[in-house]
């Protein structure tokens, strides 16, 4: 296991990574564990042996806890702020921290042992390299080191691991789902395939919300990731972060950490009394693989700017059915993609945003204190001045959503979704 990952290193970039980018605090200790290993390997080319000696175990073991007080340390410096302000050296270690520590629990992996716990282990390793990579920052010359690990040891957990967790299918009843437009509510522009032109010119110049389908029929994930063992194949034993609660402006809503097959198993494939949200997540940065499964629409190729290079910021959205994003805007332009589910949402005017009320506060500056299907007209008389919109998402069809419109968006079923955020 340890080998699997050395291989994928480039010691001298990770000595210069290091070297340039840890805090002078940790430095000392960790260059000292770096130095151990790379002499390990070094005279270990070849193949790690299975049984490993006395002295070896020794000082993996202390190396163990020193990279445990580093890696306690930088947890100390990640919590104690707003995140954005934390040191970016600081994330920098956690990655370093993250590569020497499965490593470290890679040579301690005894290939004769049961094979429950070796796999146990395993699974503790590739959490580890979660972590950094959820928590940490790209190492500038290693910037896709720790995706690379995680990716090779859930390869080489799949092909060890013949068990399987027992997943439900992902049922979907779509013959029992609503699909009319409620009282009050007007329908949105509808289009099928439109041109670039067309779209261009009708609805990304002058920022008109639209309905798009069948522009992304093509996909492979539209059916590979409505199974459940594809899925567990792919991301199973990956740690990715979930929202628990019914809305992240209530006071039940919290954040975890859990593992993608656990997600799947709790709260998408059987029912569940806390609803589970993976909202939000550059999954696709964190799991490469899953990009070959979908494409960037041709359509955010348009830009508002006079030159722009940059690629659109992707985010999934995985969950039950019940799942709510609160009323609010982005600052970007929006292509929110069906992969499979349905999905109801509500749209607004930037016209309307002091008739839908946001909230005071920074954090919450874009989020409604408005709830469409539950008006108090009371508390916010002029909510009834407001004109919305309403339009449901099935598979294949693509949302844009123009910046600054206000949207409130209802999983009806369970449902995985695409968002390609650009200017």
């Amino acid at each position: 296991m340890a080998h699997i990952i050395s291989k994928i290193i480039r010691w001298n970039h990770l000595h210069e990574d290091l070297n340039e980018q840890s805090p002078d605090e940790l430095k000392l200790h960790l260059n000292k564990i770096f130095l151990r290993l790379n002499k390990f390997y070094e005279n270990n080319a070849e193949e790690i042996p299975a049984k490993k000696s006395k002295s070896t175990l020794e000082w993996v073991d202390n190396d163990l806890l020193t990279v445990e007080a580093c890696l306690d340390r930088i947890w100390e410096m990640l919590n104690s702020g707003y995140w954005k302000d934390v040191p970016v050296n600081y994330r920098y270690c956690y990655s370093l921290c993250s590569v020497f520590k499965s490593i470290l629990l890679g040579l301690t992996i005894n290939t004769e042992n049961d094979h429950a716990l070796t796999v146990g282990q395993i699974k503790e390793i590739i959490q580890q390299i979660d972590k950094g990579i959820l928590l940490g920052a790209p190492l500038p010359k290693s910037p896709n080191l720790l995706t690379q690990i995680a990716s090779e040891l859930n390869q080489h957990y799949s092909d060890i691991c013949k068990t399987n967790e027992n997943l439900h299918e992902i049922k979907i009843d779509k013959e029992s789902l609503c699909t009319t437009l409620f009282t009050g509510f007007s329908s949105i522009v509808h289009l099928t395939k439109p041109s670039m032109e067309t779209f261009y010119c009708d609805i990304f110049r002058p920022k008109v919300p639209a309905l798009l389908e069948g522009c992304i029929s093509y996909w492979p994930s539209l059916e590979l990731w409505k199974d459940t063992d594809y899925l567990q194949r792919v991301a199973g034993t990956r740690t990715v972060p979930i929202e628990i609660g019914s809305r992240y402006t209530e006071d039940d809503w919290a954040q975890k950490l859990v593992m993608f097959s656990d997600f799947l198993k709790n709260h998408v494939t059987q029912k569940n009394d806390k609803v589970g949200y993976l909202a939000q997540h550059q999954l696709f940065d964190q799991i490469p693989e899953l990009k070959n499964d979908f494409f960037v629409p041709d359509y955010c190729s348009f830009s508002d700017k006079e030159e722009s290079d940059d690629s659109p910021d992707i985010n999934a959205w995985f969950g039950p059915q019940g799942t709510v994003s609160p009323l609010h805007y982005d600052p970007k332009n929006n292509l929110l993609c069906q992969v499979f589910g349905y999905k109801r949402i509500v749209l607004y005017s930037p016209d309307d945003s002091k008739n839908v009320y946001p909230y005071e506060t920074r954090l919450l500056c874009n989020t409604a204190r408005i709830d469409p299907y539950n008006p108090d007209f009371e508390n916010y008389p002029n909510f009834q001045k407001a004109t919305g919109y309403m339009c449901y998402l099935k598979p294949g069809d693509m949302l844009f959503i123009p910046p600054k419109w206000w949207h409130h968006v209802t999983g009806l079923s369970p449902s995985f979704s695409i968002s390609f955020w650009w200017e």
